[in-house]
């Protein structure tokens, strides 16, 4: 295969590593395939150190690459994160991600998970000597994102001396470190690293009463102390920490939402970045549950969260579904979208060239009513261009006054710091529910 040729391939098999108590897998990514859940796709089995092999990780992936454009069946096939592009050669791979997924004891037994993840497993292997071994081959790209999760991280054996490990990292330097923890115990350290500014915390509270938090975490002990901790961790509000709500049969309903709300207010979290999410074993959502997010959506902002976003799992679903049962005119005649209705008829700067770009741009209400400006971001793209229209720098915002769409989740936060650093009011920037 030529290099650089397009070809099928996605972001987690040109560079990812999600790292389990006996496996090596490609990522976490799951969808559906005629009615099927499918993802999780392994890369393979780990019972010592010396499974994990820098030749047999590359080979792996490029064998399901290589499958993937000869039309061979893969356990990649129907996923949704697959694109047609160039991408560079299976065999100058160098890792950009890792997940830290290396046990799985856990002090909860959420609804929506699974014993992947609470099984009680310990890993096969030592976390530090893999990264030293990836360090000695020369494995790890220039820019290297991790997350933490497991299992409860803080449960992780000698969490501690792992985590400074991989924190305090000079070669490779992570640039972008997330810990997914449900805060039910405190960590002095992910506090000292939350105040520096290291680190990006989300934790998951998926309830606002005592009676619904047993339901969804299927233990009893907890509920207010993540509220508690999560006010410690919140000393400097300086934005680090993503409050996640996933929805479930249990806990989508109106007073619940609002009862969460209230112990945000009372714990001071407003400023925090929110998330809302769906249990992923959901194909598909209903007229209520998709009211319900925009209930839930429109209540935080409401009540003064600067930040409120939709996940992976909600927007493709949450899309579907509006355009499967929704017209135009509904969506201009419900009060639920009002704040939507202000940027429509407008042309609109769009900042972000990824896949959420692609997905708001194709399938949102939005962008049948608006046109896109033109596309904005402060990464360099190899190509400068997406979808066949040409990429700015993010000094061009400072050209005109239209309204600016950032096109990221999992960044927006940073994104609209930046746009505030180079002056620009904070009111061009589009923050309301797009569907």
């Amino acid at each position: 295969m030529l290099k650089n040729k397009k070809k099928y391939s996605c972001e987690d098999l040109q560079g990812s590593i999600y790292f389990g108590p006996n496996a090596l897998r490609h990522c976490c990514q799951r969808f559906f395939v005629d009615g099927k859940m499918k993802g999780d796709v392994e890369i393979l089995k780990v019972k010592s150190d010396e499974d994990i092999n820098v030749d047999n990780i590359i080979s792996t992936k490029k064998k399901i690459i290589d499958d993937l454009n000869s039309n061979k069946k893969t356990p990649c096939d129907g996923c949704p994160k697959l694109q047609y592009k160039k991408w560079a050669n299976a065999d100058d791979i160098k890792i950009n991600k890792i997940s830290v997924e290396a046990h799985s004891k856990c002090n909860a037994r959420c609804s929506y998970c699974s014993e992947m993840f609470y099984g009680g497993l310990n890993p096969n292997y030592d976390l530090n000597k893999m990264l030293f071994k990836f360090r000695k081959s020369n494995f790890f790209d220039k820019n290297v994102a991790i997350t933490w999760g497991g299992g409860e991280p803080v449960l992780l054996k000698n969490f501690k001396n792992i985590f400074k490990t991989f924190i305090e990292s000079k070669y490779p330097k992570f640039q972008d470190i997330r810990v997914y923890s449900n805060s039910i115990i405190y960590s002095d350290l992910i506090h000292e690293y939350l105040d520096q500014g290291k680190i990006i915390l989300t934790t998951s509270t998926d309830s606002g009463t005592q009676e619904t938090y047993e339901k969804v975490r299927g233990v009893k002990k907890g509920f207010l102390e993540i509220f508690k901790n999560l006010k410690k961790y919140n000393t400097k509000k300086n934005g680090n920490i993503i409050i996640k709500y996933i929805l479930t049969t249990d806990n989508y309903k109106n007073k619940e939402i609002d009862s969460f709300i209230n112990l945000v207010k009372e714990h001071q979290l407003l400023n925090c970045d929110f998330e809302i999410s769906t249990d992923y074993k959901f194909e598909k959502l209903d007229l209520n549950k998709s009211l319900s997010m925009v209930y839930f959506y429109n209540a935080l902002s409401s009540a003064g969260a600067k930040f409120v976003h939709f996940d992976d799992h909600v927007r493709k679903r949450l899309f579907k579904f509006f355009k499967e049962n929704f017209s135009i005119k509904q969506i201009e005649e419900n009060k639920m979208f009002d704040n939507l209705r202000k940027y429509f008829d407008k042309n609109i700067i769009v900042w972000g060239t990824g896949r959420y770009a692609d997905e708001i741009i194709n399938n949102s209400f939005l962008f049948k009513k608006s046109k896109v400006a033109y596309y904005v971001d402060g990464v360099a793209k190899k190509n400068n261009s997406f979808i066949s229209e040409k990429i700015y720098s993010p000094n061009k915002i400072l050209t005109s006054d239209n309204p600016i769409l950032i096109a990221s989740s999992t960044y927006w936060q940073e994104i609209y710091r930046t746009i505030l650093d180079l002056g620009v009011d904070k009111k061009r920037v589009i923050n309301t529910l797009i569907i």
